[in-house]
């Protein structure tokens, strides 16, 4: 055997020869065998058909290339043996035959299991080894990443830093031991990364202080409402051998941008809260006071709204909507929350809330069934309707139509023509094609929908036109300025031609004047509804308002 084809064969690096052409001249046992083909189907092959056109062309070629040009080159990279992948350093070296670099003489070491023992030291760099959380010198990394993307971005731009101090654990550590005391650390961790979503962050600081950053909030105030989550999750005792261990926690917040633009002072500001809060006793605490003041109100109207069910809170109030003479045509049933401290809660002051924390739905279906026990109670005149608004999750639950079917029976009411659904313009325009169909379904069960807020949209008319709908609500943003402009006049005179030259119901809100009463008779709308001819008034007073049979106001 040549001794120097045995040197070759028997090194475990790979070693190969590859001529001008890209193509294998020399290739060793060690190679052969890791890529598991024998010598002939890698000998005298092209490299590109060996390892494939796409990792050939994105960095074997390159390197080929240099060395050709007379470049040692040397480099790591991932390559596939296999079902293995492997770390590899890999060398080029011109070689020279008569003064002419002819050939590339490749080695290539494995290093898979240097790079397994770097990852794990990366790991040990990055990560905290009692909790696997992240750690704080990834704290400073993460949160100037997420500041730098905060800035980039148009729309997300708020990010909360939480700094949470577990209060007991020195007390669980004397009694319990240290082991004891790092697994409910860990699973504390644990707990606080499930309180979050995907996008967050969980930190440990140092000692028995953790970090969270939250990533994009809608509201600066949303953060008092993770914190809360975050204080309930770790409340819940853990039961150690028939014994209850109890965990408490504080929690100090800063707000991105509001309460500094910079990382130090986010982290300095978030620690000053917590040492507030430890202070006060204080579930959590924003480094903004009013802010704080804003996200407590926030959670206290969250659990009131949960108990306004149970406690009746809830009522359907009632503004008539009249023809041009004034006589009441039908009514619109809108829901109002009569707090027992607080007083009348204005609707958008509940309902956002009610939609963030899926409480819409259950409203949703109480309105339905409030309104279709006064339509079947209520002594009616002939074509009397009353229109409750829907949520657009309502609006797309499949189970709408039995819902309906089952609040009118219950109630009692016979005639399906009484009971309107409306559906805000946007709310409509968001997925179009699914809301045509679902309005075409009602219909077909007698049950109209109407477009409300009619203008205050986006949409085109064109698109408008499509929907099986009888009746549009022109917004009330459209009348407010109907006696001092003639120019607001003509636009909507022009939106109201438009919308009946398709032989569509108009129906104007806000009125509030005379002076536009009077314009909008003089437009010839259909219907009308506003404060000048009554405000949304209880059950009660709406009847006498029927009984009466009055022209309104």
């Amino acid at each position: 055997m040549d001794p120097y084809e045995y040197i070759v064969n028997i090194s475990r690096d790979f070693i190969t020869l590859i001529n001008r052409d890209y193509v294998y001249e020399i290739v060793n046992d060690s190679y052969c065998r890791e890529m598991g083909l024998p010598r002939e189907q890698v000998l005298n092959r092209p490299v590109a058909a060996v390892w494939g056109e796409e990792k050939f062309e994105a960095s074997i070629r390159k390197h080929l290339d240099d060395c050709f040009q007379g470049q040692e080159i040397h480099y790591i990279d991932q390559f596939k043996f296999g079902p293995f992948v492997k770390y590899m350093h890999v060398s080029f070296y011109p070689f020279r035959k008569d003064g002419r670099i002819t050939h590339a003489l490749v080695f290539s070491h494995d290093i898979t299991q240097l790079g397994e023992i770097e990852s794990r030291l990366s790991n040990y760099e990055y990560r905290d080894p009692v909790t696997g959380l992240f750690n704080r010198r990834s704290l400073n990394i993460i949160l100037e990443k997420e500041i730098e993307k905060a800035k980039r971005s148009r729309s997300e731009k708020l990010r909360a830093l939480l700094f949470i101090a577990l209060e007991n654990m020195a007390k669980v550590n004397q009694v319990h031991g240290h082991e004891i005391g790092d697994l409910l650390l860990e699973n504390t961790g644990l707990r606080i990364r499930r309180a979050l979503r995907g996008s967050d962050f969980v930190f440990r600081f140092e000692g028995n202080q953790l970090t969270a950053i939250l990533t994009n909030i809608s509201r600066s105030t949303d953060a008092g409402k993770v914190a809360q989550k975050i204080h309930n999750a770790v409340a819940v005792p853990y039961d150690f051998k028939g014994t209850e261990i109890l965990i408490a926690c504080s929690i100090g917040i800063a707000v991105y941008p509001g309460d500094g633009e910079e990382r130090n002072l986010l982290i300095q500001r978030a620690a000053s809260a917590l040492e507030e809060a430890r202070k006060s006793g204080s579930s959590f605490l924003l480094f903004n006071a009013e802010l704080h003041h804003e996200a407590q109100e926030r959670l206290r109207l969250e659990s009131d709204l949960a108990k306004a069910f149970d406690e009746k809170q809830l009522q359907l109030h009632f503004q008539p909507v009249v023809d041009l003479e004034g006589r009441i045509r039908g009514a619109e049933g809108l829901i109002r929350w009569q707090h027992p401290r607080r007083g009348n809660v204005p609707p958008l002051d509940f309902l956002p809330l009610a939609e963030e924390t899926g409480l819409i739905q259950a409203i949703g279906r109480w309105t339905l069934f409030t309104a279709c026990q006064h339509l079947a109670g209520w002594d009616l005149p002939e074509g009397f309707y009353l229109s409750v608004n829907l949520s657009s999750r309502d609006f797309a639950d499949a189970h709408l139509p039995e819902l309906l079917d089952t609040a009118m029976s219950k109630a009692g009411l016979r005639d399906p023509r009484r009971l309107k659904l409306e559906l805000t313009e946007t709310r409509c325009m968001q997925d179009p094609e699914r809301t045509i169909a679902r309005i075409a379904e009602l219909r077909e069960k007698g049950i109209e929908t109407q477009i409300d807020d009619f203008g205050s949209g986006f949409s085109s008319l064109g698109y408008l036109k499509k929907l099986p709908v009888q009746t549009f609500k022109i917004d009330r943003v459209f009348v407010e300025a109907l006696a001092e402009s003639q120019e607001e006049r003509d636009y909507l005179g022009r939106i109201i031609d438009t919308i009946r030259s398709r032989r569509k119901q108009v129906v104007v809100e806000g009125v509030g004047t005379a002076e536009q009463y009077a314009f909008l008779k003089e437009m010839r709308c259909d219907l009308l509804q506003g404060f000048y001819f009554s405000r949304p008034v209880p059950a009660a007073d709406f009847e006498a308002l029927l009984k009466r049979g009055q022209p309104l106001p």
